[in-house]
Order: C-alpha cells, then structure tokens, then sequence
C-alpha cells in the first residue's frame, strides 16, 4: 500500500511542475486567480451560487442569471462541496487547484491498482503505467508537420499543439484531461466504478455510478450507458454474472439521468436557453481523431488479433473494455445519427483509456520485442514518442509567461475593484460591465449577479448582450432593469457608456487608472 502511494505521488509530479508554472510564471503587475482555465470559475459560482441565493436548498439556480429569484433546478454533488470550504473561509479562487490535485492522486491510485488487477507480469510494470497515466499519441508530432505544410511564420511553440483541440485543453488522453479540474473527479468515481466492476464489487460500482450521474450530465451518460451495454452484452454471453439488482439499478439511473437531463431541465427557460447555446457541433474530426488514438488503438487492434477475437472476448475485462470503447466511440461521434451536442465533451480520455486497456497485452509483449531484439534505446524512443504529446504541452505552458489579465490572472487594480464593489453590493445587486472577464469573475468574487458574462452559460446571452450594448451606446435602458440597485464597471476608454452613465446621475464608487467603478438605482425608467 505505502508503494503504491508512494507511485502515485511521483505520478502527480507533472501536474505540479504545470501548477507551479501557472503561480510563479506570470507578469509583475498579475494575480493568479486559482482558475487555470476560463470555465473553471464557472465551477466555484455553481457552489457559490449556494451562498449567495440567500436560503439554503438543495439544488442551486444558475449564477449567471441576472438575479436569485430563479428556481434552483440543478445538483451536481461537487457544487455543494465548494459551497462547504466557502463557507468554512478558503478563498474562492483556491479551491480548484487542490481539489483537482488530490482527486488526480485518487486516479492514479486507481491507475496502478488497475494495472496490476489485469496484468500479473511484472516486467515493465512501472514503465507501462507510466505510459497508462501520461501517454498521448502523435498530436504534437502532427502538429509540427502541420506547421511545416502550412509555412505558419508564427512562434514554434505557440502552434505546436494546431491539431490538438483548443491547444490541447481538451485533453484527448488520460493524463491531459486531469488538468481540467472537475475532469479528475469524474476520472476518480469512473475509474473507481470499472475497478469495481473489475472486482465484481457491485455495491461500490453502483454506487459510484450514481454519484457520477449525480455530478456531470456528459459523463455520468457516458458511464450510465457503459455499464447497461456491457451488463447487456454480458447477459447474452454469461447470464449468471451480473447479479439482477445491479442490472436494474443501472437502467433507472440511466432513466433518472435522462428524463433529468432531457425533461426535467427543459421545463425551465434559462435552461432551455442555455441548452440551445450549448448545442455546438464541436467535433474530433479524422485529422485529430487518428494521431490522438493511433497508438493506443494500434496496440489495441494488435492484441486482439494475437489473442484472437473469439478467446479475446471470453476474458471478461475485455468484454467491460469493448463496450466502453464502443459507447465512447459512438458518443463522440453521435452527430451521425443525432442533433449535435458537444460530441467532443465524451472524449475527455475517456476513449483514449478504453483502447489502452484493450492494447495492455500487446504493450507488454512490445516492450520485450523493443528491449530484446533492438535494445533500450528504442524503448527509450518508444516511450519517448508515447509521452510526448502530454509532457511537451506541459513543458509549453509552464514555461509560457503570461502578460495579460484574463480568467486565470487578474491585476492587483482588478483586484482592488473586486474588493471594493463586493463591500458595496448584495446579492440583489446586478453588475453590468464591457469588460466581459470582469463580469465573469463578479461571480465568485462578489455576491452580485452579472447581466452578461459567459457566452453559453448566461442565459439568452446574445439578447442580453444586446441589451447592454444598446445602453452603452444610445441610453436605452432594458426593462428588466427596473428597481435594480445596478454597479456599473467600464473601462475609461469607454467613453460612450460612460457619459450615458453620467448623464444618469450615477454615484462613483471608485475610480482606478483603467476603470471607472459607479452605483445607479434606476426606480423609474424608460421602458423600450
């Protein structure tokens, strides 16, 4: 035991170098906020949101909804967990980085504990599960071809990651999608659900399920329909292994997830709006799809050929494998034979691991041929080649000083007027501000609600945004802003909604080198 959690704190140690990057390598004049990614605020105003609403209840309503008078209609257990360490004094902004630390610690542990359930030869064992934790494919070697035929002229390492998706934040492999904080406790009750399985553990399995359903509507599907497939498939191949109350309490949480999801929700706007902007055609088209999984589904595709299909299938963790390789297969790719709705978000590594699972007897057998018949040295470029896309995208961003605010840094004047506005407003309180990240981050580090902040997850955003511009330019004021107490936060180079704002009346709250911070109670407007 003390081995394996020494192993998996040495496992951890490239997502500490990223971290230590993102605190230390920055401009002068920029905080970090704790949020190493922009939708990662979204995830502490969901559980601030608990706070803020004014009553306790158990489900929260949407942060990014211009007030709380909306019904609380969502529950993800994380959420009510960051609402617990708010509570009890941590500083919004630091609870992400830890809690995504020690979650991809407990999926480590998953990793070796997996690994050495399914293979019982110990040769290569911690080279292999190195590779099971960080291995990608060829996206980085893919993108540095890419940037050769297309002549880019720009910086090599700002480009290098052209095929991976959004710069690799996607994180199309299991070690990558760690980094995408809330990813790595979706990976630990995954994972900790097919150990389970594995173990034949069927009341952890089950209820891992649960709590996974009960926190992600992508994955907790995407798990959902892993297991009732697989308990499908192996009720036609071995209908004494899977006992009868496990295979019915898949199907009604897989029933419960979907009329929450595709029913319940929908009965309110602010969802549905939120819906409607979030049903993207994001998709892992074959230009990314083929060098993310190429290595990994070429030892997968090799080992069931070794073994041959007909005794590769009676092995009972392959058959768990197959169906969440076919499940994840279909669900990133689902446009197919459906309207599209993020296809790429059931990647997640979440394929990348089905397949490496599938390909651990062709890796083991592989690292022998290496070792025996070529020597170290090409294990040494083997393994190389398999890490590279993980730690050149680590090495890239840790060393990448960043200059200008955004999400992930703000500066000590943004950070002054965080301060100030949150001493002066309530949680009736509507923020409008041009400076959209400023909205964003009101969430978290005030108690008022912002009109417009993110893009998808505001709802009806682009008739909100709207709204604030006609205000901005011509002093039409949107009905919905009657009997507000209203903070207004522009840049000084906005000038126009400046003067709009002052022709009002409006009390200054504070005046910085770049912002112009003003209080406005609109009791009687012109209704447009």
């Amino acid at each position: 035991m003390r081995k394996t959690i020494l192993f998996a704190v040495v496992l951890i140690i490239p997502m500490l170098v990223f971290h230590l990057g993102y605190l230390f390598n920055h401009g002068t004049d920029l905080e970090p906020t704790g949020f190493i990614q922009y939708d990662n605020v979204s995830y502490v105003a969901y559980g601030k949101q608990y706070l803020d609403a004014g009553k306790f209840h158990l489900q929260y309503s949407n942060p990014f909804n211009e007030s709380n008078e909306y019904k609380p209609i969502y529950f993800q257990t994380q959420f009510l967990f960051f609402a617990l360490l708010i509570k009890s004094g941590i500083p919004p902004g630091w609870i992400m980085i830890p809690f995504s630390l020690i979650c991809s610690f407990i999926c480590f542990m998953l990793v070796i504990r997996i690994y050495d359930l399914l293979v019982t030869d110990k040769k290569n064992r911690t080279l292999n599960i190195w590779i099971f934790a960080w291995g990608g494919g060829f996206l980085s070697l893919a993108g540095i071809i890419a940037n050769i035929v297309l002549q880019n002229n720009i910086r090599f390492t700002n480009n290098l990651f052209l095929i991976d998706p959004e710069n690799g934040w996607w994180g199309l492999n299991l070690g990558r999608s760690l980094f995408f904080s809330c990813e790595a406790y979706y990976h630990a009750l995954f994972l900790g659900c097919i150990y389970a399985l594995l173990r034949k553990k069927w009341i952890a399995s089950a209820i891992l399920l649960f709590l996974l359903s009960a926190s992600h509507p992508f994955t907790g599907l995407e798990l959902a329909v892993i297991i009732c497939a697989w308990c499908a498939f192996e009720f036609i191949y071995d209908r004494k292994n899977i006992p009868a109350w496990f295979i019915t309490a898949s199907i009604l949480i897989l029933s419960f997830h979907l009329y929450y999801y595709l029913y319940y929700l929908e009965q309110f706007p602010d969802h549905r709006s939120v819906r409607e902007q979030y049903t993207l055609e994001w998709k892992l088209r074959y230009y990314r799809l083929i060098p993310a999984y190429i290595i990994a589904g070429s030892l997968a595709v090799a080992a069931i050929f070794q073994a041959r299909v007909k005794k590769f299938i009676s092995i009972r963790s392959n058959r768990i494998f197959l169906s969440w390789f076919a499940v994840a297969f279909l669900l990133i790719n689902h446009e197919l034979f459906m309207e599209a709705r993020q296809p790429i978000h059931f990647s997640r590594g979440y394929v990348w691991t089905s397949l490496f699972l599938l390909g651990l007897p062709a890796l083991q057998k592989w690292n022998c041929f290496l070792k025996h018949r070529l020597g170290k040295p090409a294990v040494f470029v083997f393994v190389f080649v398999f890490l590279l896309d993980n730690f050149s995208w680590i090495m890239v961003n840790s060393i990448s000083r960043s200059q200008e605010p955004n999400a992930s840094y703000i500066t000590r004047e943004q950070s002054s007027i965080f301060k100030k506005v949150d001493e002066q407003c309530t949680n009736h309180t509507l923020i409008i501000s041009s400076d959209n990240y400023i909205a964003y981050l009101a969430t978290v580090y005030t108690k008022a609600y912002p009109w417009h902040s993110h893009i998808y997850t505001t709802p009806f955003a682009q008739k909100k945004l709207d709204a604030q511009n006609l205000f901005l330019k011509n002093g039409i004021i949107d009905s919905a802003w009657n009997n507000r107490d209203i903070i207004f936060i522009l840049r000084k180079q906005d000038s126009t909604g400046q003067s709009v704002i002052d022709q009002l009346n409006a009390r200054k709250i504070i005046t910085t080198p770049h912002y112009e911070v003003s209080r406005l109670r609109l009791d009687s407007i012109l209704i447009r």
